[in-house]
């Protein structure tokens, strides 16, 4: 009998920008419909069932846009049967270590977070601002993904 084929859940790390384009029903350059390209992104994770992982920096960015409560956001994603994990800001990790890795402070944060939970990869739609984070992780838009 062949040996099982072996299949890694991929954990990615989600940037608040692609949850707040599909809700909002954003287009973005050119009319590309951003809304329908997180929703592909969505709709894979939960083909592919990977690990989207969620954390409380994300979550707080995503109620000042949207309002939306942690349970919220939570629902949305069992709605679509995607796999998530949350994670709370843990005291130890080193921020300053990553403040040179994106354009903004905040997205250097969203880096700090992602490696310091093994996350695989950020998937945001503001790829330019994480130019420099390619060097530490894989960063992709949802629709390379």
């Amino acid at each position: 009998m062949p040996p099982k084929a072996v299949c890694l859940m991929v954990k990615v790390y989600l940037d608040s920008n692609v949850f707040i384009s599909a809700i909002n029903q954003e287009i973005g350059f050119s009319f590309r419909g951003l809304f329908v390209e997180a929703e592909n992104f969505f709709f894979r994770l939960a083909q592919r069932k990977d690990i989207l992982v969620i954390s409380k920096h994300c979550l707080n960015e995503i109620n000042l846009v949207l309002s939306c409560s942690k349970e919220d956001v939570l629902d949305y994603f069992e709605k679509n049967m995607v796999i998530t994990e949350f994670c709370d800001e843990p005291k130890t990790i080193n921020f300053s270590k990553y403040s040179k890795t994106c354009a903004h402070f905040k997205d250097s944060l969203h880096v700090a977070i992602a490696i310091h939970f093994k996350c695989d990869c950020i998937v945001t739609f503001n790829i330019k601002d994480f130019l420099n984070a390619r060097k530490v992780i894989d960063v992709f838009t949802p629709g390379d993904y």
